[in-house]
């Protein structure tokens, strides 16, 4: 009746009792590197295995995280991370750096920061995106660093003598 298949239940098993041995041996948690060659396998391979491994266990939503003074317990439902969704306080902290970072440059110099620091585009993207050369685009961007880096040490100036 288990929903894990054999193999990867298998695995699963290996891979715990090498981690148990390997703990044993050096008194601390091994790296993967380690269980990789103790295990005799590539990293890659290693990686798979040890993907496979973590499907293995099973917890029910319904479990009880902790129980409260009030009528109603807090499940695990109740504090799962949603990993798809973005943190909006993240999201919102994001924006003001960007708005930060980027006010009093010009429309070009916004762009430059902003696909390369926040979309995290290359050089040579960013300079197909505005029809510039890759050189002219890290041309820009050390000009811009230059003058952001000078607005910063000159604001920490001030904010020192005031």
């Amino acid at each position: 009746m288990d929903w894990v298949p054999r193999l990867v239940r298998s695995r699963a098993h290996k891979l715990d009792g090498a981690t148990r041995a390997l703990e044993a041996q050096f008194g601390r948690k091994p790296t993967e590197k380690e269980l990789a060659r103790h295990m005799k396998l590539p990293m890659n391979e290693f990686r798979k295995l040890s993907g496979d491994a973590r499907a293995v266990g099973m917890v029910s939503l319904n479990r009880k995280w902790f129980e409260t003074d009030g009528m109603k317990d807090v499940r695990e439902i109740d504090v799962l991370a949603d990993k798809r969704s973005d943190d909006p306080f993240r999201s919102v902290q994001r924006k003001d750096v960007k708005d930060l970072v980027t006010r009093g440059l010009s429309r070009a110099e916004r762009l430059i920061i902003i696909l390369y620091y926040f979309e995290e585009m290359t050089m040579k993207e960013i300079g197909e995106t505005l029809d510039l050369s890759e050189s002219r685009v890290s041309q820009m961007h050390s000009a811009i660093l230059d003058r952001l880096r000078h607005q910063l040490e000159k604001r920490e100036k001030e904010l020192q003598a005031g």
